[in-house]
C-alpha cells in the first residue's frame, strides 16, 4: 500500500515542533498550512461584518460544512447537521431532552470518553438516574459476548443508548455493519448516540443505513484537522424541545401566538446554542477545500495511516514488548482507529516510559497505564526511519 507524502501542507505545525517526532495525531492532529488563511478570513469578516458576519456564516460556512460532513459520512439530509463549540455542550444539551423525567436510565460502556463519562457519572448520583456500564474488555478476546452483552441490556429498553465508533482508550473499533444490527434490535423508545469522534475523517464511515435512526456526534479537533470550535451532531429528523437551549434556535422564530411554549425548529437548529466563536467551521472549510483539491478521501487517508501502522508494528513491536508493555489489539477486528494503544503494568511505568520517549524527541500520549502511538497525514516512511534511529537504544 502506497504511503503518502504530504509533508509540504504541515510546514508550520511541522516548523513549530522543531525535531520533536508527534505521534499524537489522534489526541491533537496538526492543521494544514491552509487553516491559517480559513482563520484570518474569519477574522477579516468580522473586522468587514460586524454583526452581519452571522449572514456569511448561515448562508456559506455552516452550509459548506453541513454538506461535506453529509458526504463524508454518506448522508442525504444535511439540514440535520449542527454545530457546537465541542461535543460536551452537544451531549449536555441532548441529555436536557430528559430533564423533568421520574426516572432515567442510560446504557453505555466504561471507555467512553472523559467528558461524557464524567459527565454521566455525576448524574449517577440522582436517585432518578440509573446507568449500565458494559466493560469493553471482551472487544479484545471474544467478541461476540460483547455484543450478546449489549443486546442483553438493549431488550431492557434503556432511555439512552452512548457507545464510541472508536474507544479512545484502547483504538478498538466497531464497524458500521455492527452498529446496524446492534440498532435493529433497538426499541423506538431507545435514543441511540454513537460517538464518532476518533471515527470520522479517519476510518471510512458509511451512516446512510442509519440515518434517521441515531444521533452522531464528532469535530474537527482531530481528524478532520481543523482544530477547536468544529464539533458537529447529526440529528434524526424529529421533533425536539432541548430544555438547554440558546438563542440561536430561536432563528427559525417560529410564530406560536396564543402560546407560552418556547418554539423550535425541525431541523438543526433546535439544537443550536448561543453565540460563539465561529473560526473552527472556517479552518474546516479551508482545509476540507485543499482535501477537495487533492482529491484526497478518507479511503486513502485510512490506507495511508494502517501502511504505518503495519510498519510501525513490524520495525518496534517487539522492542516495545521487550519493555514489558502489551498491544492492545484484536484478531478479530476489521478496523482500527488511528493509534496503536500499549497498556504498561501500570501507571508508573507508563509515565516512566513517556517521559524516556519524551527525551528521545518522540511525543506520544498517555492515558492512566494505556501508551498510545498515532499517525497521521503529516507521518511518511522518513518518520519511520528516524524512529528506529532515536529507538536503537530504547
Amino acid at each position: 500500500m502506497t504511503v503518502l507524502d504530504l509533508k509540504k501542507h504541515y510546514s508550520r505545525f511541522l516548523q513549530g515542533h522543531g525535531d520533536k517526532i508527534h505521534l499524537a495525531a489522534h489526541s491533537h492532529h496538526f492543521w494544514p498550512d491552509v487553516s491559517r488563511a480559513g482563520h484570518l478570513e474569519y477574522w477579516d469578516d468580522c473586522a468587514k461584518t460586524s454583526d452581519h458576519k452571522w449572514d456569511k456564516i448561515f448562508g456559506e460556512i455552516i452550509p459548506y460544512a453541513q454538506n461535506k460532513i453529509a458526504e463524508l459520512l454518506k448522508i442525504k439530509n444535511p439540514q440535520q447537521i449542527v454545530f457546537a463549540p465541542n461535543t460536551h455542550e452537544l451531549t449536555t444539551r441532548l441529555l436536557s431532552l430528559y430533564l423533568g423525567k421520574e426516572s432515567l436510565k442510560i446504557l453505555t460502556t466504561d471507555s467512553e470518553f472523559h467528558s461524557w463519562k464524567r459527565q454521566v457519572r455525576r448524574l449517577e448520583e440522582l436517585a432518578n438516574v440509573q446507568v449500565t456500564w458494559i466493560k469493553t474488555d471482551n472487544l479484545l478476546h471474544d467478541r461476540e459476548a460483547f455484543f450478546a452483552e449489549l443486546e442483553t441490556e438493549l431488550k431492557k429498553h434503556p432511555d439512552l443508548f452512548f457507545i464510541s465508533q472508536v474507544f479512545f482508550d484502547s483504538g478498538l473499533a466497531i464497524s458500521m455493519e455492527e452498529f446496524e444490527d446492534l440498532v435493529s434490535e433497538v426499541s423506538p423508545d431507545t435514543t441511540v448516540v454513537i460517538d464518532g469522534y476518533h471515527g470520522f475523517a479517519a476510518i471510512p464511515t458509511d451512516l446512510s443505513r442509519l440515518e434517521g435512526k441515531v444521533f452522531y456526534l464528532a469535530g474537527g479537533y482531530k481528524y478532520a484537522q481543523s482544530g477547536e470550535g468544529a464539533a458537529f451532531m447529526v440529528i434524526p429528523q424529529n421533533s425536539y424541545r432541548p430544555s438547554y437551549t440558546g438563542w440561536f434556535a430561536q432563528f427559525a422564530n417560529l410564530s406560536q401566538s396564543g402560546t407560552q411554549l418556547v418554539g423550535y425548529s425541525q431541523d438543526f437548529m433546535s439544537f443550536m446554542g448561543s453565540t460563539q466563536d465561529m473560526s473552527g467551521l472556517y479552518r474546516f472549510k479551508s482545509v476540507w477545500t485543499l482535501f477537495t483539491e487533492l482529491n484526497l478521501s478518507i479511503e486513502t487517508i485510512h490506507q495511508h495511516v494502517k501502511t504505518l501502522q503495519q510498519e510501525f508494528l513490524s520495525l518496534f513491536n517487539n522492542s516495545l514488548t521487550n519493555q514489558g508493555l502489551k498491544l492492545l489489539a484484536s484478531d478479530e477486528q476489521a478496523e482500527h482507529g488511528h493509534f496503536i494503544t500499549y497498556l504498561a503494568s501500570d501507571e508508573n511505568t507508563a509515565q516512566a516510559i513517556e517521559i524516556r520517549l519524551k527525551k528521545l524527541g518522540i511525543l506520544i500520549d498517555r492515558r492512566n497505564d494505556r501508551l498510545r502511538f498515532g499517525f497521521g497525514l503529516y507521518h511518511t516512511k522518513e518518520t519511520l526511519k528516524e524512529l528506529a534511529v532515536r529507538l536503537q537504544n530504547f
